[in-house]
């Protein structure tokens, strides 16, 4: 899955780095620092603009280098992946995190849904990891 000869880098700046595996339809969103509450949200936006384009089915994001997220930045994020989730148009996001970092992150809001009367799991298909190599696997599972 990491095979960078049909890796394309298609947007870098100081923050992150967005990559596309057009063999397997994955998109890689690499934070290279911690960023701020806007750059976050600025980031995710670029990144589901590429997902949409290039119409990713997997989603990569290593987000070991962020170090807390704010609550209200996270429902965010839930709330602009659901509807691409929701769509069938993106089968499994894997979220790769430092320990300390998953501890503080509410998931709950892809848990519960009360608007829905189907499973989560059938909804968001979403996983937290701590190393890369589990959410590469899990990645590469069938549904």
């Amino acid at each position: 899955m990491t095979d960078t000869s049909t890796t394309l880098l298609v947007f870098e700046d100081e923050g992150l780095k967005i990559n596309i595996n057009p063999d397997i339809s994955l998109l890689r969103l690499t934070w290279l620092q911690h960023p701020t509450s806007e750059v976050y949200r600025q980031g995710y936006r670029q990144a589901i603009l590429i997902a949409l384009e290039h119409k990713a089915k997997l989603w990569l994001t290593d987000s070991r280098k962020v170090q807390y997220l704010y609550m209200a930045d996270q429902h965010w994020m839930y709330a602009k992946m659901r509807p691409l989730l929701k769509g069938g148009k993106l089968r499994k996001f894997a979220i790769v995190l430092q320990p300390e970092t998953l501890m503080m992150t509410d998931r709950q809001p892809i848990m519960d849904d009360p608007t829905q009367l189907i499973k989560p799991k059938q909804l968001f298909n979403l996983e937290f990891f701590l190393d890369m190599e589990s959410a590469c696997s899990w990645l590469q599972e069938t549904l």
